[in-house]
C-alpha cells in the first residue's frame, strides 16, 4: 500500500500546529518548569493529540518542529531538544494509535465510550510514552521532574483535547437551537462561571478555600443544557482563570511555592475536567437515543398513515366487485334468473359465505389499520340493543344454518339501549357472533343476550365450542394471535376479530372480557354505557 504524498494542505497545517504548538509551549515553559523543561501546565501535549486524531499521522512534523523550536528557545541544547521533541512526537503518535483501534471510535466523542478511551489511552498513553522516551533530567529532581512532565501531559490531554475536538467536528444537530432564550441562558452561564471562577482563584481570603465546589453547579449547568461544547468550553475557561490566579498566588490552591500550587490546581483540574465531560457525553448519547427514537417513531406513524390510506382505497376497489357478485349470487338464489338445481344451489350457496367471509376480513383489516393510524371516527348515538342483535344475528345466519348451529336468542328488555356508533356496534357483534359460529362444531349452541349493570349494558354471546386453554385467554386479544397453530388450517381468519372488537369497545367507552374453559365453551361480554335518555329515565324512577 502506498502511502498518501504530503499537500500544500498538510504543509500549511504542519507550519500552522508548529507556531500554535510553540506559542502554547513558551506560556507553559515560564510557569516554574523543573529543570526548564518539566512543567505542570502543558497544553502541547493536547493540542497534539488533537490535531493527530483530527488530520492524520502525516502532520507529525508540525509537532517535532514545535517542541525542537519551544525547547531550544529556553536554551536546551540541539541534542537535547532533538530527544524532547522526539518524545513529545512519538507520544502523540502512540496515543493517535491507541485510539484509532478503539472500535468506533468518534473524534467527536458523541458517545460515553469515545470521552473514556480519549481520558484512559489519549492521556495515560501519551504521558507515559513521554516519560519513557524524554527521560532527560537526572539527579536529585527526576521524581520531580517526573511528576511534572506525567501531570502537565495528562493534564493538557484532559483540557485542550476535548476542547479542540468538539469543535473541531461536526456534532449532531441538537434539538434545541440557540434562539433569544438560550442566548440569554448561555449568556447568564458565562458571567456567572466567569464570576465564580474569579472570586475563587483570586481572592486571598481564607474563607474562600473551601469555595472551588461551587463552580460544580455552574459546570453541571454548562454540561447538561449545551452539551460536550459546554462542557469542554466551561472546563477550559474555568482551568484558564484558575492557572492565572494560582500564578499570582492567589485563590483557593495558593501555596508556599508555585510549583506546589500548580500541582494541586492540576489535579483537581483533572478531575473536574473528566466528571464533566463524561457527564456530558452521557447526557449527548441519551439525547441521540432520543432524536433516534423520535424519528423511528415518526417514521412508523407515516407507515401506518400509509397503510390506512392504502386499506381504504383498497377496501373500496374490493368492496366494488364483492357486491355485485353478492348482488348477482342473491338474484340467482332468488329464482329470477330461472330455475335451479339443488347442486347449482349448493354452490351458490358456498360462493355466498366465501364473500361474506371476505367482506368480513376487508372489513376487519380496514377497521386495525384505522385503529392503529388512530384515524377511526366514530359518530355515537342511541342504540337499541334488540335493533342491533337482530341485525347481527341476520348478518351471520346462513353462518349459523350452515353449520347447523342452535342459536338461543335471550330475552332483552324492548328500551334497553346504548350509547354507541351503530355501525361499530354492528360490527362487533358479527365479530363476535362469526368468532363463536367459527369454533363451534356442527350441531353445537350459539346464544346471545344482554341485560343491564348500574349504568352499562352487558351483551353477551356464548357457545359450545372448543374451549380456550386458561393461559391463552388473555392473549386473544393480540393482532394476528390464534389460539394455537393447529387451527390456522382448520379455521377460517387471520385473528384481528377481537383485537378490532375490543379496540373499538374501548373507544366507545366501554370493554370486552373473555371467560373460557377448553371442551366446554366461551363467554364473551361486551360492556357499552346506558344510552342518557334511559339513564335519565331510570334515575327518575
Amino acid at each position: 500500500m502506498t502511502a498518501r504524498r504530503i499537500t500544500a494542505a498538510d504543509g500549511a497545517r504542519i507550519v500552522a500546529l508548529a507556531a500554535i504548538y510553540i506559542a502554547a509551549a513558551r506560556l507553559g515553559l515560564a510557569l516554574d518548569a523543573v529543570s526548564g523543561f518539566a512543567t505542570l501546565v502543558w497544553a502541547p501535549s493536547g493540542i497534539a493529540l488533537a490535531a493527530m486524531l483530527l488530520f492524520g499521522y502525516r502532520i507529525w512534523p508540525g509537532v517535532f518542529l514545535g517542541a525542537l523550536a519551544a525547547n531550544a528557545m529556553v536554551g536546551a541544547p540541539i541534542a537535547v531538544a532533538l530527544v524532547i521533541g522526539a518524545g513529545n512526537t512519538l507520544e502523540a503518535v502512540a496515543a493517535t494509535y491507541a485510539l484509532r483501534h478503539v472500535p468506533g471510535f468518534s473524534p467527536a466523542l458523541r458517545r460515553v465510550r469515545d470521552v473514556l478511551a480519549l481520558i484512559l489511552l489519549g492521556a495515560g498513553i501519551s504521558s507515559v510514552a513521554a516519560l519513557h522516551l524524554s527521560g532527560i533530567v537526572g539527579g536529585s529532581q527526576l521524581m520531580e521532574a517526573w511528576r511534572a512532565w506525567w501531570v502537565g501531559d495528562l493534564i493538557g490531554d484532559l483540557l485542550v483535547a476535548p476542547l479542540i475536538l468538539v469543535w473541531a467536528t461536526r456534532p449532531r444537530r441538537d434539538p434545541r437551537p440557540l434562539d433569544r432564550a438560550r442566548a440569554l441562558e448561555l449568556g447568564a452561564l458565562a458571567v456567572s462561571l466567569a464570576g465564580v471562577a474569579l472570586v475563587v482563584f483570586f481572592s486571598t481570603h481564607a474563607v474562600l478555600r473551601m469555595w472551588p465546589y461551587m463552580l460544580f453547579p455552574l459546570l453541571a449547568w454548562a454540561a447538561l443544557r449545551f452539551g460536550l461544547r459546554g462542557a469542554a468550553t466551561s472546563v477550559f475557561v474555568t482551568s484558564s482563570i484558575a492557572i492565572w490566579g494560582t500564578t499570582l498566588h492567589r485563590g483557593s490552591f495558593a501555596e508556599v511555592t508555585l510549583r506546589q500550587s500548580l500541582l494541586e490546581l492540576q489535579l483537581f483540574m483533572g478531575v473536574v475536567a473528566a466528571t464533566f465531560i463524561v457527564l456530558a457525553a452521557t447526557i449527548a448519547e441519551r439525547r441521540a437515543a432520543e432524536l433516534q427514537a423520535r424519528a423511528a417513531r415518526d417514521e412508523a406513524e407515516r407507515a401506518n398513515k400509509t397503510k390506512a390510506e392504502f386499506l381504504a382505497a383498497m377496501s373500496h376497489e374490493l368492496r366494488t366487485p364483492l357486491n355485485a357478485i353478492s348482488g348477482f349470487v342473491d338474484l340467482l338464489l332468488t329464482g329470477t334468473q330461472g330455475s335451479l338445481t339443488e347442486k347449482q344451489m349448493d354452490s351458490l350457496t358456498r360462493v355466498q359465505r366465501n364473500q361474506r367471509q371476505l367482506q368480513i376480513l376487508i372489513t376487519d383489516l380496514l377497521s386495525f389499520a384505522r385503529t392503529e393510524a388512530g384515524q377511526m371516527v366514530l359518530k355515537p348515538a342511541r342504540v337499541r340493543v334488540t335493533d342491533a342483535t337482530r341485525d347481527a344475528e341476520t348478518a351471520i345466519h346462513p353462518e349459523l344454518r350452515d353449520k347447523q348451529l342452535c342459536f338461543e336468542q335471550h330475552s332483552i328488555e324492548e328500551r334497553l339501549s346504548v350509547w354507541a356508533d351503530p355501525a361499530r356496534l354492528e360490527q362487533i357483534l358479527v365479530n363476535l357472533l362469526s368468532n363463536a359460529t367459527k369454533y363451534t362444531d356442527t350441531k353445537g349452541t350459539v346464544a346471545l343476550g344482554a341485560e343491564r349493570q348500574g349504568e352499562q349494558v352487558r351483551i353477551w354471546v356464548r357457545d359450545s365450542g372448543i374451549g380456550i386453554p386458561e393461559a391463552e385467554v388473555d392473549r386473544v386479544f393480540e393482532p394476528f394471535y390464534q389460539v394455537d397453530r393447529g387451527t390456522t388450517r382448520r379455521y377460517r381468519g387471520v385473528g384481528l376479530g377481537l383485537t378490532i372488537a375490543r379496540d373499538l369497545a374501548r373507544a366507545m367507552n366501554g370493554d370486552i372480557t373473555l371467560e373460557s374453559r377448553v371442551g366446554t365453551g366461551t363467554t364473551v361480554s361486551l360492556f357499552l354505557p346506558v344510552a342518557q335518555a334511559e339513564a335519565s329515565s331510570r334515575s327518575r324512577t
